[in-house]
């Protein structure tokens, strides 16, 4: 009898037991992304598995997203690690960006930015293994602003159109051309991300492509993960700030191999 309430679809045409497994996703992943970026390694090929439409998928995954990242730039706000004057600009671009990526992806097939992004990856990746100057200490330089906002700007579109370790490429933009200290990046690319998230799900949500439940069940989730992970990131900060990275990066890189490549 429990088996077959677990089997049995809900009003969204999905199993029950994928709203039990989906939660946990969503803690696991919120935690994730609040340490280093790439929750969406962790739901999106679930949302996928679960048998939804991809730009459903995307969609819902886009809305607990939102809630992950706010969560996570709330708590790094409160303990004084954000100052959203100086990010103001990368704040508005984000939210420009993001929007226009989002519409795009509703026209737009993704597979060559599929195919592309694993060894983008790799090269993030590889740059936080190898560089000696990556620490909590901000690097005394003033960025190039104009390739620090470009840069924004092209990182903010493809958080709107695909977004998967959109939260880490970020990070990066910070830490590599930014001169910020990991965990200063840290915080700083939640709101980043948080822009980026809820620009591009106004979007979705206009045309319909949000699944409510589901996206709630995940939001929860998002909050507790998100929540642990910004404590944890406060008390350790490059210590395990820069592991988190380095495996997310790995793990994107090779989960979309196996997808793009190894499976057609």
């Amino acid at each position: 009898m429990i088996l077959d309430l677990l089997n049995s679809q809900s009003f969204e045409n999905i199993a029950l037991y994928w709203y039990f497994i989906l939660f946990i996703a969503a803690i696991f992943g919120g935690l994730v992304g609040s340490l280093s970026g790439g929750a969406g390694m962790i739901t999106m090929p679930l949302l996928l598995l679960s048998g939804i439409n991809p730009l459903i998928a995307l969609a819902t995954n886009k809305l607990q997203a939102c809630i992950g990242s706010f969560t996570g730039a709330a708590h790094y706000y409160s303990q004084g690690l954000v100052d959203i004057k100086s990010s103001r600009l990368c704040i508005i671009i984000a939210m420009l960006f993001a929007s226009t990526g989002a519409i795009s992806v509703q026209f737009v097939k993704v597979e060559i930015l599929s195919k592309i992004l694993p060894f983008v990856m790799i090269t993030i990746g590889a740059y936080f293994l190898f560089s000696r100057k990556i620490s909590d200490t901000d690097r005394a330089k003033s960025p190039n602003k104009v390739l620090f906002h470009s840069l924004c700007a092209l990182v903010s579109f493809y958080g709107g159109f695909l977004g998967v370790g959109i939260g880490t490429l970020t990070l990066t933009m910070l830490v590599s051309i930014g001169g910020y200290g990991l965990s200063k990046a840290l915080a700083h690319s939640r709101s980043i991300v948080f822009s980026i998230n809820i620009a591009s799900i106004v979007f979705f949500i206009l045309s319909g492509n949000v699944l409510w439940l589901l996206g709630i069940v995940m939001c929860i989730g998002q909050a507790i993960g998100a929540t642990l992970g910004a404590k944890l990131a406060i008390k350790h900060g490059a210590k395990i700030i820069k592991p988190f990275v380095i495996c997310i990066c790995f793990g994107i890189s090779i989960q979309l191999i196996i997808k793009e490549f190894l499976t057609q």
